[in-house]
């Protein structure tokens, strides 16, 4: 395949063993758990004496009266951490709150700094990755966008109004324009651009995931200058939503006439749009900096002067960068987790720093080539399922996952809660994860599979290394002797999209709607790597798209859910993610917003309390 500047690298350093039992302790997770993990086992003694064994037993009797004892102070432990957690949250609300409502109001000037890993790819089309979305995606604007709480909020066009089920009419906003760079010279933002905006993301270029998206949609139509009528061939219940989503961002025929795809993708120079932001100059893997459109049609904003974005691939680089006034979110600002949170802390202090939960849908998968042996046959994808330790592997994120299923659990009422999935085979703990063990070990031998026959799993590092270990690990209790292939970011996530791997362990971006499972793993889903093709899920994904009764929908969701973790297993889902948003407490006016590019839309309306230094503009 040609070599293209997909990704750019991002990482860590390896975990080692001790802070691997650091993370099993922050998520309840014993030593015992995690022994697969450590170098080697020790062997009984097979000549132990009469009077050894005797002393064992004593002292196996006074282990378990101390477990049990252990086991109810962990019980009174956990239920002071609830309640402490409880009250965090409480706290971070209030802080959140306190955020939005800041008594000046907001204010102008300044350069806000944020750390971000820009990939080198630029088209919405095409990104799906959380660097790239902290890069030059603050170039671009929505028709319309999903606010906190999936809330649909008018963007570029007013709200649609609703002919009938089929029919939908968008009013654009006449105070819209495009930067003021060539081809567009800043010309009026129009019905025309926006229905090219929206069709381009069905084009036919192998490269565009979303390109099933508006599958069902007959026509994006320019009846006027500022009129934009959606027709859908069928209902397609999830449609203004899916107009709305994180990726729907415009960009224009002009420039892609101009350009073509190929620079839309990875030129910077070929960025223009409509949104609060416009490139001013990038250096790969370094740093980008953009200004402020003179014409955004939100009035007062951006209020800032500026967006500056880091590359600060590492968290101990990024804390140390926050701490150090480099920076102003600790992270991007979507992201974060409770132990940066409180590393950062403690160095600057509890007033210097804002923590704020922000609900989001996006995490890790094991994605599965269904059609690359042993995968072939849904006996071995189930096994593998059964055999990965879902708290195993969430521990390593030190509180930055939740266990998760085919659909996020931030999209309620469809998302399964972790107490929901702890209950199903394949997430099950103890006696119940052994019994799981066994139905997969079963599973292999009626599959007939050579254990030392599997694939490598291919992973991309080192972000994803320690939890390709455990899963190799977890896959050895079963039998499954399984190699570990270190790809950096770029070729990792160039195999995924060019589905050249058997199995691959990568993130995997949620949305708004549970239709995500269409795009996902519907025959023609864009994002369908594994090339499952099953028509019965077909069959149920389809259904889905027809229906707005909510209750109805949740129990065609559920039994795809059910069926997918039970039958086919196209893809190892573990996690989702939980994030803490941590910001300087000079940045007022955040808002939490379920997915990474919504959050220009609250990063524009915010602004600083008092300009910091370095962040002049």
């Amino acid at each position: 395949m040609p070599e293209r500047n997909y990704w750019t690298r991002m990482g860590r350093g390896r975990m080692s063993r001790r802070g691997l039992l650091k993370a099993s302790a922050r998520a309840g997770v014993g030593a015992a758990g995690l022994a697969l993990v450590g170098c080697g086992d020790d062997d009984d003694d097979d000549a132990q004496s009469a009077a050894a064994e005797v002393q064992q037993q004593q002292q196996q009797d006074q282990q378990a009266a101390q477990v049990e004892q252990q086991a109810e102070q962990q019980a009174m432990q956990q239920e002071a951490q609830t309640q402490a957690a409880a009250e965090q949250q409480e706290q971070q609300q209030a802080a959140a709150q306190a955020q939005a409502q800041a008594a000046d109001g907001p204010k102008q000037g300044g350069t806000v700094r944020i750390s971000m890993s820009d990939g080198g790819i630029f088209d919405p089309a095409i990104a799906i990755h959380g660097g790239t979305y902290a890069g030059v995606h603050q170039i671009y604007d929505w028709v319309n966008y999903l606010d906190e709480g999936f809330v649909l909020t008018s963007a570029m066009a007013e709200l649609p109004e609703v002919i009938d089920e089929l029919n939908f009419v968008y009013t654009i906003k006449p105070n819209v324009y495009w930067h003021p760079k060539p081809p567009l010279d800043g010309r009026q933002f129009t019905a025309e651009d926006a229905a090219f905006g929206l069709e381009r993301f069905g084009f036919d270029n192998p490269e565009f995931v979303f390109k099933d998206r508006f599958s069902i949609v007959d026509k994006f139509e320019a009846t006027d200058k500022l009129t934009m009528h959606v027709q859908a061939g069928q209902v397609f219940s999830p449609i203004l939503t899916a107009i709305a989503e994180d990726n729907m961002l415009m960009v224009s025929r002009d420039a892609v006439d101009a350009f073509g795809d190929e620079r839309i993708s990875t030129d910077f120079e070929a960025q223009i749009g409509t949104g609060g932001m416009m490139g001013v100059s990038r250096e790969p893997e370094v740093e980008l900096v953009l200004a402020g459109h003179p014409n955004y049609y939100k009035e007062g904003q951006p209020c800032f002067d500026g967006y500056k974005g880091i590359a600060l691939p590492d968290a101990a680089l990024r804390v140390a960068a926050f701490v150090d006034g480099q920076i102003d979110f600790l992270d991007r600002q979507w992201t974060g987790s409770l132990v940066d949170l409180e590393a950062a802390r403690d160095e600057l202090g509890e007033d210097e720093v804002v923590g704020v939960p922000n609900p989001v849908t996006f995490g890790m998968a094991t994605h599965i080539h269904c059609e690359v042996e042993p995968y072939t046959d849904p006996r071995v994808r189930t096994a593998v399922h059964l055999a990965a330790d879902r708290e195993q592997l969430i521990a390593l994120s030190l509180g930055g996952l939740v266990i998760g299923g085919p659909i996020a659990v931030a999209i309620q009422p469809y998302g399964r809660t972790e107490d929901q999935l702890r209950q199903l085979p394949g997430y099950r703990s103890g006696d119940l994860r052994q019994e799981d063990l066994a139905e997969s070990r079963q599973l292999l031998d009626a599959a007939g599979v050579d254990l030392n026959g599997f694939p490598p799993l291919d992973i991309w590092a080192p972000s994803a290394t320690d939890y390709a270990v455990v899963l190799q690990q977890n896959l050895a209790e079963v039998g499954i002797n399984v190699g570990i292939n270190e790809l950096t970011t770029t070729d990792a996530l160039a195999a995924r999209q060019n589905r050249e791997f058997s199995m691959i362990m990568l993130g995997q971006q949620g949305a708004s709607d549970p239709d995500l499972l269409y795009n996902d793993l519907h025959t023609t889903g864009g994002q369908n790597y594994g090339n499952f093709s099953e028509p019965e899920f077909d069959a149920l994904v389809e259904k889905g798209r027809s229906v707005f009764e909510v209750e109805e929908r949740k129990a065609i969701y559920d039994e795809a859910q059910d069926r997918l973790l039970n039958e086919w297993n196209p893809r190892l889902y573990w996690s989702w993610s939980t994030v803490t948003v941590a910001m300087r407490s000079y940045l007022k006016g955040f808002r939490p917003t379920p997915g990474p590019t919504a959050s220009n839309a609250i990063l524009w309306g915010m602004w600083f309390d008092e300009i910091p230094e370095g962040a002049q503009s």
